[in-house]
């Protein structure tokens, strides 16, 4: 029952208020099937990191650039989760209109509604919009999940090299050990890893939360569009 002081309860057609539920469990079930995906890429790469840690600290002969390649196939897992977190936060913005918009307005109505929510929606559903890149997704992922298990298998490469064929006992040692084979040299291989290293750990501490980032995209569209205050915007 909507209170004697509030404005009067909006009326949609019966038609629309379906079609609106419809949409509206069609975008939660997109929104599941995305971050499902998610999980399974994420799991997939603990998976690997720690097959790989074990193999390879589990006997001598096995080298060390093992490692390497898992730091190459975790590169990959990050760029497959970029893709399919832009697709996830879509489709968290979608949401967030219809629940801001229509829902929350039949709940409790307000006398002026905060933003033109139907013809956002209608201009999204025509013509998708992304609202983040790529680029920007992938450090979102990297920040969340993948920086750490870039630490872990360099960590693991590191004890690697300590201890395989046996125990180094000088840093020059170490050094000695980081090339492959006869084609690529120690200092090619230390270069490399320091700045993947030093580049990942830039992109994730430079980049904002996945919750920062919904609520700066939900207040950016907004402003753009009809010029809400920062106050007027929550995260969906």
């Amino acid at each position: 029952m909507v209170p004697s002081d509030s404005p009067e309860q909006v009326e949609y057609p019966t038609s629309f208020a379906t079609s609106v539920a419809h949409l509206y469990r069609g975008e939660m079930n997109r929104l599941t099937v995305w971050r499902q995906r998610l999980d399974v890429t994420t799991n997939w790469a603990i998976l690997l990191a720690t097959a790989l840690t074990t193999f390879t600290l589990g006997a001598p002969e096995v080298p060390h650039f093992t490692l390497l390649l898992g730091l190459g196939l975790i590169g990959t897992s990050i760029l497959i989760e970029g893709r399919r977190y832009r697709h996830l936060h879509h489709s968290k913005w979608r949401i967030h209109l219809l629940e801001s918009g229509f829902f929350a307005q039949v709940l409790r109505p307000t006398a002026t509604p905060t933003t033109d929510w139907r013809s956002l929606l209608a201009a999204d559903l025509r013509h998708l919009d992304f609202k983040i890149s790529w680029f920007k997704a992938i450090r979102v992922r990297l920040r969340r999940n993948y920086l750490l298990l870039i630490y872990f298998l360099t960590a693991a490469w590191i004890v690697k090299l300590f201890i395989h064929p046996e125990r180094a006992d000088s840093l020059a040692t170490l050094y000695s050990r980081l090339h492959v084979g006869n084609f690529i040299p120690s200092w090619f291989v230390a270069g490399s890893a320091i700045l993947f290293i030093g580049t990942a750990t830039v992109l994730a501490v430079t980049c904002p939360s996945s919750e920062q980032l919904e609520v700066e995209t939900w207040v950016r569209e907004y402003e753009g569009d009809h010029g809400v205050a920062d106050s007027e915007v929550e995260p969906g």
